[in-house]
């Protein structure tokens, strides 16, 4: 948990990173495998930014915390808009793909 602490910055900007790389993987065409990996990536980096925004609130660093948070809250929005809002293209990415 220390180190994944220590690199909130790094998940932050990787995961900023790889929702450009889904938003284009999704809607420019995209095999299921990899539109599957892509969200399941997502998912994981956004697990780990919320454990990093319990984590400084936890040790005393508000500021920081409330940094994370909002980065959070971001990664969440645009998840939402990319897979929810548009949800007949996103069932096809992930099913059958654009092949």
């Amino acid at each position: 948990m220390n180190f994944l602490y220590k690199a909130k910055w790094i998940i932050v900007v990787l995961s900023a990173i790889v929702w450009v790389m889904t938003f284009g993987v999704l809607f420019a065409g995209g095999s299921a495998f990899i539109n599957r990996t892509f969200l399941i990536l997502n998912l994981i980096l956004l697990l780990a930014q919320i454990m990093n925004v319990v984590r400084a609130f936890l040790i005393g660093k508000r500021d920081i915390g409330i940094g994370l948070m909002i980065c959070s809250s971001i990664t969440i929005l645009l998840l939402w808009a990319i897979y929810l809002w548009n949800w007949n293209c996103t069932i096809k990415a992930l099913t059958i793909g654009f092949e």
